[in-house]
C-alpha cells in the first residue's frame, strides 16, 4: 500500500516491500518530487522537476503551492496569501473551492492535487511493476474535517482508494521508530516543519498503540514563508542600491523567490552563500546583476519572527498535552524546514531536550504513512 505525502513544496510516495522502504523516484532518481504542475498548449500536464523548470519561462501556466488552498475559497486567508506570491491567477465564486486559471481552462485546487497524486501513483507502478490502487494519505495536523474528506475524493480522482487519512506528524512519529524496538515508551514531541505548515504532536507508544496526547502548530507557517521573507529582504536591498521596485515585475519576483529557496538550502549546509541573479535589473539601456553576500548571521533577524512563532506554537502544544516538558524523551525533527540551523538552535535552546534529527526529514512523513499501511493496527 502506498504512503503518500502531498507536500506544499515537494511530494513523496513510499512503499514497504519485504520489510524495507522504497520510493517512487523521478527521472533524476529523487524521491522528493516538486509539487508543481505545468499546463502546456497541447498535451497532458507536466509534473515535477520538468514543470518546475518552466516556472520562469511560463509562470502564468505553472502551478505550485496548491496544497495550501485545497478546500478553501477564494476569499480565504490561505488563497490571499498564495495569490500574493504567485503569477498564475486564482479564481472562485462564493464558498466554492478556489480554482486556478491557466491557458487550458480553470482547475479546482483538488483537481491539481489529483494530478500530483496520479503522477506519484504512476511513478510507483512503473518502479515496482504492479498496479497500486490503495493508499494512506497524510495531511497537516490542523486540517479541517472537510479537507480530510476532500483527500479521499482527490485519491479517487487519482485512481486510488484512500483507506486512511493520517496527520503528518503522527506518520512522522512512526518513521522515527516510536513503535520500534528501541522505543522507551516515554512521550515524544514530533516537530514537523514543512514547506507550507508547522505540525506538532506529542505522542507516546503504549499498549501496542501510538497515542496522540496533543496536537498543534501553525497552518500558515512553513518554508515558503522563510523564502517570502528572504525575498522581501532582497527587494529592499535592490531598492536601496538602485531605487528599482522589483515587486512590480511578477516574473522577476518569482525568480527572486526561487533563488531565495536555493540560497536558503545552501545556508543550511554552509555559514555563507552567494545570492546571484545575472542581469536581472535594467534601466536606460543598462543591466545589473542582483548579487548579495548572504550569511546565517545576516538572515537571523530576517527569519527571527518566523522562528519565534514556531517556538511559541511548540510551547502551546506541550502545554496542551498536560505533561511536564522534562518528561519528553526528545524532539523529533522532520520536514525540510528543520534543515535550517536557526530553527534547530531555537528549538534546542527553548526546550533543552535532545534533538532526534532525521537523516532524510523530507521523506519521513511518506515513510510513516507507508509503515501505517503495512501495520494499520498501530493507530486506531
Amino acid at each position: 500500500m502506498l504512503g503518500l505525502d502531498l507536500g506544499t513544496t515537494y511530494s513523496t510516495a513510499a512503499l514497504v516491500v519485504n520489510g524495507k522502504f522504497h520510493y517512487a523516484i523521478d527521472d533524476r532518481g529523487e524521491a522528493c518530487i516538486p509539487s508543481v504542475v505545468h499546463f502546456p498548449r497541447t498535451g497532458a500536464p507536466v509534473v515535477g522537476a520538468e514543470a518546475d523548470k518552466l516556472r520562469v519561462a511560463d509562470p502564468e501556466n505553472t502551478v505550485w503551492g496548491i496544497k495550501r488552498v485545497i478546500g478553501r475559497s477564494l476569499d480565504s486567508p490561505q488563497a490571499r496569501r498564495l495569490q500574493a506570491g504567485v503569477v498564475f491567477k486564482l479564481v472562485g465564486h462564493g464558498a466554492d473551492e478556489v480554482k486556478v486559471r491557466v491557458r487550458t481552462g480553470d482547475y479546482a485546487a483538488s483537481e491539481i492535487a489529483a494530478i500530483l497524486l496520479r503522477n506519484l501513483r504512476e511513478r510507483a507502478q512503473h518502479r515496482f511493476g504492479k498496479s497500486l490502487t490503495r493508499a494512506v494519505v497524510t495531511v497537516p495536523v490542523l486540517t479541517p474535517r472537510h479537507v480530510r474528506d476532500d483527500m479521499v475524493r482527490i485519491g479517487r480522482m487519482a485512481g486510488l482508494e484512500v483507506l486512511r487519512v493520517v496527520a503528518e506528524p503522527v506518520a512522522g512519529a512512526l518513521a522515527r521508530g516510536i513503535a520500534g524496538a528501541g522505543d522507551t515508551g516515554a512521550p515524544r514531541l514530533i516537530f514537523d516543519f514543512g514547506g507550507g505548515t508547522l505540525d506538532l504532536t506529542v505522542v507516546q507508544h503504549a499498549a501496542n498503540l501510538v497515542k496522540v496526547l496533543a496536537t498543534g502548530g501553525d497552518d500558515s507557517l512553513g518554508g515558503d514563508d522563510f523564502d517570502t521573507q528572504f525575498s522581501r529582504y532582497v527587494a529592499n536591498a535592490v531598492w536601496g542600491s538602485h531605487q528599482l521596485d522589483v515587486t512590480r515585475d511578477a516574473v522577476l519576483s518569482d525568480t527572486i523567490h526561487r533563488t531565495c529557496e536555493r540560497v536558503k538550502r545552501a545556508l543550511s549546509a554552509a555559514p555563507s552563500a552567494r545570492y546571484l541573479i545575472p542581469e536581472a535589473l535594467g534601466a536606460k539601456g543598462r543591466r545589473w546583476d542582483i548579487e548579495l553576500p548572504v550569511t546565517r548571521q545576516v538572515m537571523a533577524p530576517v527569519w527571527d519572527e518566523l522562528v519565534g512563532r514556531a517556538v511559541d506554537a511548540t510551547r502551546e502544544t506541550i502545554k496542551a498535552s498536560g505533561i511536564d516538558p522534562k518528561s519528553l524523551s526528545a524532539v523529533s525533527l522532520i520536514g525540510g524546514t528543520t534543515f535550517i540551523p536557526q530553527v534547530r538552535e531555537a528549538v534546542s535552546r527553548a526546550f533543552g531536550l535532545p534533538l532526534d534529527i532525521e537523516n532524510d526529514p523530507q521523506t519521513a512523513v511518506a515513510r510513516g504513512a507507508a509503515f501505517l499501511g503495512a501495520f494499520p493496527a498501530l493507530i486506531r
